[in-house]
């Protein structure tokens, strides 16, 4: 079996490192300095499981170089791990790796990816996916796999079948990726959104951890900009977790990833584009289209954008 990891970020390298520890074949899509620099030394990870893996055990792609014919229509799987802003071009990279009957999905943050994915490969390929692990890039040093969380899947009505989504849970489980497979695909997309507009942001903003936001007041005003997404999220017809039950998952996780740096603070330190524009500012036009306001989403997303266009 083979699997392609298009995007080789912070979760590209947990989830390309994981894989690489079973029978699959993993291929790594890359581009840049430090795709370049995957291919020459291959992949480190340290935190939550230390991997070490030389640049032999993948086979490798990279955006500016032409790639190995064989390449062509020869995935069993394809997972984008890729920014929010990078998922339709992604989308196009997959048609070249994913085979006829495979399938893909994406654990960019954010709404819209799903539907993306089902426009260029087709409904029929496509799963729901989310994960709440937590990673990121240390200068010159392995990637930090800073939080073990879990890896969601779920299909949609035109989607795979539930064979086969439990043969890709499967392989996941094998990876030690704690892979879930849940019923609701957009609930799926929602909540882990909703855990990202609330604390992406603030944590970008404030310069924080993620442990920090822990902290009353600051835990006080992720509530604040739950609640307008689950009421946008709800709109959208997505079961979601009432108020206390979302409390206490926020809870958990900022304690798991507690010494984890937010992707969005990642971009915002580096100077990078952010997600923004797929997550608050997504919950922001998908109340406008509802009828509904969200003040608390277009602040954050208009002070991330002034700060950091």
């Amino acid at each position: 079996m083979r699997v392609s990891v298009l995007g080789v970020g912070s979760i590209g390298s947990i989830v390309a490192s994981s894989l690489a520890t079973t029978a699959a074949e993993v291929h790594l899509h890359v581009r840049g300095e430090r795709g370049a620099k995957h291919m020459l030394e291959g992949l480190r990870i340290e935190g939550h499981r230390d991997l070490n893996f030389e640049a032999e055990r993948f086979l490798f792609s990279c955006e500016e170089l032409p790639h190995e014919i064989a390449l062509n229509q020869g995935s069993d799987l394809v997972i984008l791990a890729c920014k929010s802003y990078d998922v339709a071009h992604m989308a196009q990279q997959a048609t070249t790796f994913l085979k006829s009957d495979g399938i893909a999905f994406a654990l960019s943050n954010g709404l819209g990816h799903v539907e993306t994915l089902a426009r260029t490969l087709g409904p029929e390929r496509v799963l729901a996916a989310s994960t709440t692990h937590g990673a990121f890039m240390q200068a010159d040093g392995p990637t930090r796999w800073a939080g073990f969380g879990a890896l969601s899947l779920a299909t949609t009505p035109l989607g795979p079948s539930s064979a086969q989504v439990a043969k890709v849970a499967g392989l996941l489980n094998d990876a030690q990726l704690n892979a879930v497979v849940e019923s609701d695909p957009t609930a799926l997309i929602w909540n882990k959104v909703m855990l990202n507009v609330a604390i992406n942001p603030l944590a970008a903003l404030g310069g924080l951890k993620n442990g920090e936001l822990l902290e009353p007041d600051l835990f006080a005003s992720c509530m604040m900009v739950y609640r307008e997404a689950s009421a946008v999220a709800i709109m959208e017809r997505a079961d979601v977790p009432d108020e206390h039950e979302f409390e206490q998952r926020l809870r958990t996780v900022l304690e798991q990833t507690r010494e984890n740096t937010c992707s969005m603070l990642q971009d915002v330190k580096a100077g990078r584009r952010t997600e923004i524009e797929a997550l608050n500012q997504a919950v922001v036009e998908r109340a406008e289209h509802h009828g509904l306001a969200a003040p608390i989403n277009q602040m954050l997303a208009s002070l991330v954008r002034a700060c950091h266009p």
